[in-house]
C-alpha cells in the first residue's frame, strides 16, 4: 500500500509541475525544486556539461562508392554470363559473332591453348600457362580472371566503408545481387535468344 501511495504522490508531483519549497532553506537545497527554470535562471553550477545523444537512424544512401562497387559486381556478372554462353550456348555466340575464332572463344577447343602445340602431354606452352597465367590462353579463363578480379576489387573497396547498421548489409546484399544478375542476364540471355 505504501508503494502505491508513493507512486501516486510522485506521479501527481511530476504531472502537476509543482515544486517542493521548504520554509527552511537548510532542509531542502534549491536544486531539489521540480519547477521549470528558464535558461537565464540557470547558474553554472546547475548546468550539466554532458551532451545528450539522440539516436539517429542512418539511411542507406546510393553514393559514389556504391556506383563503383556496383559497376565492378555488374562486370563480374557479365564475365560469368559470357563464360556460361561460351560453355553452353556456343551457337548463339557464333550467330552474333560468326568470325569469332573457336580456338580462342570455344572452351571445347580453347582449353588446349595452354599446352605446347595444343597437346597436354607436351606440357605448358609457356611458364605458368597452366596455373597463374592461364587467363592469357583463352577467353574462358580470361573471363574467370575478370570475374574474380572484379569481385575482389569490389570487396576491397566495400571493406573501406566502415561499420554500418545491420540493415545496411541487407540492403547491400539486395543491391549487389541485383547488379550481378543484371550483368549476368544482359550477356547470357542476349546470346541465348540468338540460338
Amino acid at each position: 500500500m505504501k508503494f502505491v501511495f508513493a507512486f501516486a504522490f510522485l506521479f501527481c508531483l511530476t504531472a502537476s509541475h509543482c515544486q517542493l519549497v521548504s520554509e527552511r532553506a537548510s532542509i531542502l537545497p534549491e536544486r531539489m525544486t521540480f519547477r521549470h527554470i528558464a535558461k537565464s535562471e540557470l547558474t553554472p553550477k546547475m548546468m550539466r556539461t554532458e551532451k545528450i545523444r539522440i539516436m539517429q537512424f542512418e539511411k542507406w544512401k546510393f553514393n559514389s562508392n556504391k556506383i563503383w562497387t556496383g559497376a565492378l559486381v555488374m562486370l563480374s556478372g557479365a564475365a560469368k554470363g559470357l563464360n556460361e554462353t561460351l560453355e553452353f550456348n556456343w551457337h548463339g555466340f557464333a550467330a552474333v559473332f560468326p568470325r569469332a575464332n573457336p580456338k580462342w572463344f570455344w572452351p571445347q577447343q580453347s582449353f588446349k591453348n595452354k599446352y605446347k602445340d595444343g597437346d597436354p602431354s607436351k606440357g605448358s606452352k609457356f611458364p605458368l600457362s597452366t596455373s597463374a597465367l592461364v587467363f592469357l590462353t583463352d577467353q574462358y579463363h580470361l573471363d574467370n580472371f575478370i570475374q574474380r578480379g572484379a569481385l575482389t576489387a569490389a570487396l576491397v573497396i566495400k571493406i573501406g566503408d566502415g561499420k554500418k547498421p545491420f540493415r545496411h548489409y541487407l540492403f547491400d546484399a539486395l543491391y549487389y545481387t541485383a547488379t550481378y544478375q543484371l550483368g549476368f542476364g544482359s550477356v547470357y540471355y542476349y546470346f541465348k535468344s540468338r540460338m
